[in-house]
């Protein structure tokens, strides 16, 4: 049986949501009957939020085969991605941020000109700009899935969790601006919700009103949709790859260059839940809606399907 080699994008410590996708591929293929794992510089002990059904092999020590695939991905720094190019077995590259593509290939290359097997990408507009730009025939969108687990929901707190990883600058000013220019709003409580454990992630996106997408530069952009399915108002920035799931609909979305009127937005929906706690019930309807097409057997089902058309006969 080939194996399937899923490269870690980081050491597997913090459980961010690129790595937390690949650990679930590797997981649904296990379980399926594949020989899946991911190979990782992984030291010291293995990570409580790492399910114990995930194989784990040492990135500098695992021996390959011709048969054997490796799953690339788009944070891969470049003398690694020109090493597993050369080797002789098969590539698939799992693109998760179509924006972090060109920090390691020169402007004259473009990945349809490597070696690779096959593309599978999380969103429309990733597959997008694997079509346009990098000349890739036929990228396979497989949307990853909501990795929380679902908790009871309380009755909601007005308070603001937020995912500060990526835009720190526009979080600083949503903040300041409640607390000095929106001054009715100074004492609403802020939780972020950066690295912690994702039943923690959950447990406060439940209880909280609102979540604050600070969405940057994403090839989709979990957090935003755990929150839909926690009932939270989401405002915010979708980050581009968040246009395949971001609709007037299901959120408050924000594209502006500064993030001034962001903190506007913000105050408003504050006054309108004092005022009236239902006042969003139909968003948050309809992005509960919008969080049922990222669930776990949806995930599964394609990603299933992908594989069993790669390998063919062979499984």
């Amino acid at each position: 049986m080939s194996q399937i080699i899923y490269l870690s994008i980081e050491n597997l410590q913090t459980p961010v949501g690129g790595v937390m996708v690949q650990a679930a591929h590797v997981e649904a293929l296990v379980r399926a009957g594949y020989d899946a794992k991911i190979s990782t510089t992984l030291k010291g002990a293995r990570p409580d939020w790492l399910s114990p059904t995930v194989p784990i092999v040492d990135g500098n020590k695992f021996s390959v085969s011709k048969d054997d695939v490796a799953v690339l991905h788009d944070s891969i720094p470049r003398k690694h991605f020109e090493r597993i190019v050369a080797m002789p077995l098969r590539k698939v590259f799992f693109c998760q941020n179509h924006y972090f593509l060109d920090q390691y290939l020169e402007p004259s290359e473009r990945l349809s000109d490597f070696p690779i097997d096959a593309f599978i990408c999380v969103s429309e507009p990733a597959a997008a700009y694997l079509r346009d730009v990098h000349g890739v025939t036929d990228p396979v969108v497989l949307r990853p899935c909501i990795m929380q687990k679902k908790v009871p929901e309380p009755a909601k707190k007005l308070q603001i969790c937020y995912m500060p990883r990526k835009r720190l600058t526009e979080a600083g000013t949503v903040i300041y601006h409640l607390r000095y220019l929106h001054r009715d709003h100074a004492q609403i409580k802020f939780v972020s919700i950066n690295n912690m454990h994702p039943d923690e992630v959950a447990r406060i996106m439940a209880e909280s009103a609102i979540f604050l997408s600070l969405s940057g530069n994403e090839g989709l952009g979990l957090p935003p949709i755990e929150a839909m399915r926690a009932g939270c108002v989401v405002i915010g920035y979708h980050g581009g790859g968040g246009l395949d799931y971001a609709t007037p609909e299901n959120g408050i979305w924000y594209d502006q260059a500064t993030p001034d009127g962001l903190a506007g937005l913000v105050a408003e929906a504050i006054d309108r839940l004092k005022q009236d706690p239902g006042a969003y019930s139909d968003m948050i309807a309809a992005g509960r809606q919008t969080a049922v097409l990222y669930q776990k057997d949806s995930m599964e089902a394609e990603l299933l399907a992908f594989w069993r058309s790669f390998l063919g006969a062979e499984q």
